[in-house]
């Protein structure tokens, strides 16, 4: 009867979420074997990696 939308969520909006707190996960469990510097070394690169995905995907 009534053409109705959808709440304007895309389902793939939330997806860099998952990555993220793998790699969060990844660093708390890593931070007692490897040194905080190389830690927040990859963890940064792991991020700039993921936004490079996102927007390559748009």
């Amino acid at each position: 009867m009534w053409n109705r939308k959808r709440c304007g969520c895309r389902k793939n909006v939330c997806w860099p979420i998952g990555p993220v707190l793998i790699a969060l996960g990844l660093g708390i469990f890593l931070a007692y074997i490897i040194p905080y510097y190389l830690l927040i070394t990859l963890l940064g690169c792991a991020l700039i990696v993921l936004g490079i995905r996102f927007l390559m995907k748009k």
